[in-house]
C-alpha cells in the first residue's frame, strides 16, 4: 500500500515538474517574441520586456527544481538539483536587479 502511494506521489511530482518546466519555456518564448517585436517597432523597451519574461519563467523553473529535490533518489541528485536551484535563483536576482536599474535609468531625465 505504501509503495503504491509512493509511486503515485513520484509520478505526480514528475508530471508537475514537466508542466512547470513547459510553462517556463513557453513564457520565455512568448516574452522573447514580444520583446523582439518591441525592439523592431521601437515601441516600448524590448530589453525590459525580455528581462521580465525571463524572471517570471525562472520562478516556474525554480518551482520545478524544488519539486525535483523531493523525489531525488540519492544525495548526488539532490546536490545537482540544489546547484541548479542556486544558479537559477542567482539568475533571477540578477535579472530583477537589472530590470530595477533599467527602470530607474529610464525615469531619470537627461
Amino acid at each position: 500500500m505504501i509503495e503504491m502511494l509512493e509511486t503515485i506521489f513520484v509520478r505526480t511530482c514528475s508530471v508537475a515538474i514537466l508542466v512547470l518546466e513547459m510553462i517556463g519555456a513557453l513564457i520565455i518564448i512568448f516574452y522573447a517574441i514580444r520583446g523582439l517585436i518591441e525592439l523592431l517597432s521601437r515601441k516600448g523597451n524590448g530589453r525590459l520586456t525580455i528581462n521580465n519574461g525571463v524572471a517570471t519563467a525562472l520562478t516556474f523553473l525554480l518551482c520545478g527544481e524544488a519539486l525535483n529535490t523531493i523525489i531525488a533518489p540519492d544525495w548526488k541528485d539532490i546536490g545537482m538539483t540544489c546547484a541548479i536551484l542556486l544558479m537559477r535563483a542567482g539568475m533571477a536576482l540578477l535579472i530583477h536587479w537589472e530590470s530595477h536599474n533599467e527602470k530607474v535609468h529610464e525615469e531619470q531625465p537627461e
